[in-house]
């Protein structure tokens, strides 16, 4: 029985409990809300709306059109639409929109690559389903020069506004300063083809990239390397809702978290060599 039909089942049976008590609540009182009312919370009945970044592989991969068709998160969420018996729809946004497009309600759902920050949390409620690092990456025919993250010190790295990628290259270059070399010079782009477009044509040493993403492009015979380590720490990565819609939230983390139970996660990721965390809210602390 799927998360959609668990829903409907207790939903009649709470419809039957209310029946059978008889009086129910007195005029005015507030009716409990059914274990399927976060199915009612869907921007589009039936549908499940979903923002997304392209490119962000590997966890939605594009066709030539620019239309996801596999990925991590797109795996993932075509199975939480079919465990809840939804249609599962992607829309493509801008990174600059993609937070506050939830709050105004422009899909059910944001998130690809996305990683689940304090800061984040604050503009909304984070289903995260994986934890991942980030690290440096540069081009194969530059790899020798970087060992370790601190040869990058005096060097020049490329960021994507408004994400980790800046913490990470400040902290890098606050690190410099305090072994005595020359800080990073670091340039944030709009997205994150400007990025790569930088560090292919030279305008920039290095980039930062989560280690799946570089691990994934290079399977694919991109032009890139891994730099020394990846960076301390690590963020999980979710899909961001609308605080508002608790049951919506309720119902996407329940299917996640049965998928996740009887596997079916774990095969799903396995295809792109990374593991699944067990389903939660909030877990970045």
């Amino acid at each position: 029985m799927n998360t959609r039909a668990r829903l409907a089942v207790a939903a009649s049976t709470a419809a039957l409990a209310l029946a059978l008590a008889g009086c129910g609540a007195a005029a005015g009182e507030e009716q409990p809300s059914s274990a399927g009312a976060g199915l009612s919370e869907l921007i589009t009945p039936g549908q499940l709306t979903v923002g997304l970044v392209l490119p962000d592989a590997p966890y939605y991969v594009a066709d030539a059109n620019n239309v996801p068709t596999s990925g991590i998160t797109k795996d993932l969420l075509d199975a939480v639409g079919k465990e809840l018996g939804v249609k599962v729809t992607y829309v493509p946004v801008a990174w600059e929109g993609g937070i506050t497009g939830i709050a105004a309600g422009r899909y059910d759902i944001f998130g690809g690559s996305l990683y689940d920050t304090t800061e984040r949390q604050a503009a909304g409620t984070f289903i995260d389903f994986m934890k991942e690092q980030a690290t440096l990456i540069t081009t194969k025919d530059r790899a020798a020069e970087f060992s370790t993250q601190l040869d990058a010190c005096g060097r020049s790295v490329a960021t994507i506004r408004g994400t980790t990628d800046v913490t990470y290259a400040g902290t890098l270059s606050d690190q410099c300063t305090k072994e005595g070399k020359k800080p990073l010079t670091i340039t944030e782009y709009p997205t994150q083809q400007d990025a790569e477009l930088a560090l292919e044509s030279g305008r920039t040493d290095l980039g930062i990239q989560s280690v799946p993403a570089a691990e994934f492009a290079i399977t694919q015979g991109s032009n890139r390397a891994l730099v020394g380590t990846p960076f301390d720490g690590g963020f999980y990565v979710g899909s961001m809702m609308n605080s508002s819609k608790k049951d919506l939230i309720d119902a996407v983390h329940g299917a996640m978290s049965t998928l996740y139970k009887n596997g079916t996660t774990t095969k799903l990721f396995a295809a792109y060599g990374v593991k699944p965390a067990e389903p939660g809210i909030n877990l970045q602390k």
